[in-house]
Parts: structure tokens; C-alpha cells; sequence
């Protein structure tokens, strides 16, 4: 299945617009779209600190994205389950991008049985009665976690992609993507330079936001 013309060689220009457009400021100084400030807020769900635990930080980034996580969530990941959060976090790599994994090597960092996956699992809640964290909610913490290799789902994104809405049925789509040899981690590192933002964000967030705004057909305004 192709992905959306927006991110073939010949719209560079017109995805960095895109791209751009989703970090101006207003003239009070405001960002235009509250999504800008994910990455960067706090430092960063990455920085070397945080990097493998979920704070109150990381959950009000994820509120820049349009959702929010309910309490009772929110108590479990910050409370109760905080160390197997940790713990899986610990074992997904901080520094492993998406287009650098082996064929080989998906299964065991990204597949069924990975700590990822795992985590995906922890995070829904599913053994702990917890409700609330749908598939968007938990793809955009875990890509604030890790933005290198995990990607965020959105309903925008979903329909341009068609994505199967579990998690490995995304990540194996977008894997495959980036892997198949057409350049697309080129181009998106193109269009990040072109745009000339200076937030240094990952290929998968580039990815997301074009998709995002060429999905929504919008250029102004703060959906995201």
C-alpha cells in the first residue's frame, strides 16, 4: 500500500510548509498548534532523567495533543504501576530508530512478545481494570517516551494509512515503510531541514505531523 503523495520527493516543499506552519508562533507569542510543545516540554519525555519513567510532565504533554489521560489511569501509571512501567521501559531502547531495526530484529523489539508490546498492554490497562486509555492516548505516551521508535496514532493519520489499530499491526506497517528502500527516512529528514524548525524532533514525529496536517486539510488553527 503506497503512503499519501504528501511524502513522495516531489511535495518536499509543500510538506515542509506543513511542517513549519505547525510551529509558528502567533503574534502574542503563542504557539499555533498546542502540539509543538509535546516534544519539548519538561525536557523532554527522553531526557536522560526521565527516560525511563512516566511523570506528570510527560501526561500534560500528551494533553498538547488533544487528549487526556483519565484519573484513574493516570493514578495507575504515575502510582501503582510505576515500576513495571520502569522496569519495561528499561528495556526499550532510548536510542534505537524505527528505520534502523533489522527485518530480523523487529519481533524482538517491536513484536508480540517485546517489552514494548508489553508495555503497550501495561499502559491500557488491560490487567488492571483501568479504562480510559484507548489507542491514541497510549500511542502518543509511548511516543513521547520513545520518539524514535515509537510512532502516534491518530484518527487522521489512521485513515491516510489505513492502519490496523493494534499496536504491532501499526508499528509493522510503519516498519516496513521506512525499511523498503523508497528513502522515505531521507525525505523526511529533507523536509525537517527545509521547514527549518529548531525543535530537533524524530522522523516518526516529522512523519505524524505532515500526515496529521495534510489528513486534516488544515494549516491554521489548534486542533493539535
Amino acid at each position: 500500500m503506497a503512503i499519501p503523495d504528501i511524502l513522495d520527493e516531489d511535495h518536499i516543499d509543500t510538506a515542509a510548509k506543513l511542517l513549519g506552519t505547525y510551529y509558528r508562533r502567533t503574534t502574542a507569542g503563542v504557539p499555533a498548534y498546542t502540539g509543538s510543545m509535546y516534544n519539548c516540554w519538561g525536557g523532554g519525555g527522553d531526557a536522560p532523567r526521565d527516560v525511563n519513567r512516566v511523570t506528570s510532565d510527560d501526561l500534560i504533554a500528551v494533553s498538547f495533543l488533544s487528549v487526556d489521560v483519565p484519573g484513574e489511569a493516570a493514578f495507575g501509571i504515575l502510582e501503582t504501576q510505576a515500576a513495571l512501567i520502569s522496569d519495561l521501559l528499561a528495556q526499550i531502547p532510548a536510542d534505537l530508530d524505527m528505520a534502523d531495526v533489522q527485518a530480523d530484529e523487529f519481533d524482538k523489539v517491536l513484536g508480540e512478545a517485546s517489552p514494548a508490546r508489553q508495555l503497550w498492554h501495561v499502559l491500557r490497562g488491560r490487567d488492571t481494570g483501568r479504562r480510559g486509555m484507548c489507542v491514541t492516548r497510549t500511542s502518543k505516551l509511548m511516543a513521547r517516551k520513545r520518539p524514535l521508535l515509537v510512532p502516534v496514532y491518530d484518527s487522521a493519520v489512521g485513515h491516510l494509512m489505513s492502519l490496523d489499530l493494534g499496536s504491532v499491526g501499526q508499528w509493522k506497517r510503519w516498519h516496513t515503510d521506512l525499511t523498503d528502500g523508497t528513502g522515505l527516512p531521507q525525505r523526511l529528514q529533507q523536509i525537517r531541514r527545509v521547514s527549518r524548525i529548531t525543535d530537533p524532533i524524530s522522523d516518526l514525529r516529522v512523519m505524524d505531523i505532515v500526515l496529521w496536517m495534510y489528513g486534516t486539510g488544515t494549516a491554521t488553527g489548534e486542533r493539535q
